[in-house]
């Protein structure tokens, strides 16, 4: 039986793919960067445990070198990632949204890193053709705050994985993801979105995912700030610059893939491009608006500050 080939773009790469990504802009056949595909794994390196957990189960991870890795969220599926060029996913698994929510977020993360691209895990909007980053601890409301912003008709560029391309010769560009905002029901409910418009990130979660009526920056733009979000507190809103050598250690706590991939040279890499980073980048750190009301100030008055 002929296989279907399924053709997208994300993160300015051309995508091919053996499985449906639905959240992903769907293009026209023709020469991919990467291509993604069902396949039996051999047996991998040593897996060791990650700090990544996705629907209940924790990643685990081997490598070879750089150009061959493996994700492992035994029973459900692995992954093999090769060279930026593919993903070979093993699986029984057919349910779409299951292997979006997988594929789409580490998987991809690791051919991204492959190709020397700057990763954190946080959120992406454009802002008066700027790139204005959210990061932040798990629940720290990345999402919710660019789900606030998407409500005034700001552009998304990306949600759960910031992509950056850092050069010492140009400046520092965040590349779109894909139109999608993942956000739990209260906050559906605090911003008072439209259910209707959005649907379950899989059964049995009350998370949705908004991606049919937001707005999406679909071109590279300049990065301008990055904010890290922390816990509300009586000072919300207060912004606290972090000093330029403290910018390093401090983007390296939010690398979204397995932190043993952080080593010799590769480590040496994430810390040039953090510097090149803190050298023009301001980022601050502010207590997240206490409430839906507060944040929405917020939202007007970043879009009337910057």
């Amino acid at each position: 039986m002929e296989l279907t080939t399924y053709y997208y773009t994300a993160y300015g790469l051309t995508l091919g793919s053996e499985i449906s990504l639905p959240p992903l802009k769907e293009i026209g056949p023709g020469p991919v960067d990467v291509f993604i595909r069902r396949g039996k794994l051999a047996l991998s390196p040593p897996l060791q445990p990650t700090k990544i957990y996705r629907a209940g189960l924790q990643a685990q991870f081997a490598q070879n070198g750089t150009e061959e890795l493996w994700l492992s969220w035994a029973p459900l599926l692995s992954f093999k990632i090769v060279k930026g060029q593919e993903i070979i996913i093993d699986t029984v698994q057919t349910d779409e949204d299951i292997l979006s929510l997988f594929t789409l977020s580490e998987a991809i993360g690791l051919i991204l890193f492959q190709r020397g691209y700057f990763l954190l895990h946080g959120s992406a909007i454009q802002l008066q053709d700027k790139g204005v980053v959210f990061l932040g601890e798990p629940g720290a409301g990345k999402s919710t705050t660019v789900a606030a912003f998407a409500q005034k008709g700001v552009g998304v560029l990306s949600d759960d994985m910031v992509c950056i391309r850092v050069s010492k010769t140009e400046p520092p560009v965040v590349l779109p993801a894909f139109p999608q905002i993942k956000i739990w029901e209260n906050s559906v409910h605090g911003l008072q979105l439209e259910k209707s418009e959005m649907s379950l990130v899989r059964e049995g979660v009350n998370k949705f995912s908004w991606h049919e009526s937001i707005s999406f920056s679909e071109k590279p733009v300049p990065l301008k700030q990055i904010f890290v979000l922390t816990a509300p507190n009586e000072l919300a809103g207060t912004i606290v610059q972090v000093p330029q050598h403290q910018i390093p250690i401090e983007l390296l706590s939010y690398f979204p893939l397995a932190d043993s991939l952080l080593q010799g040279k590769p480590l040496k890499d994430y810390f040039e491009k953090s510097i090149t980073l803190a050298q023009t980048i301001p980022l601050v750190k502010m207590s997240r608006p206490a409430n839906f009301a507060k944040l929405h100030e917020f939202v007007d008055h970043l879009k009337m500050s910057l």
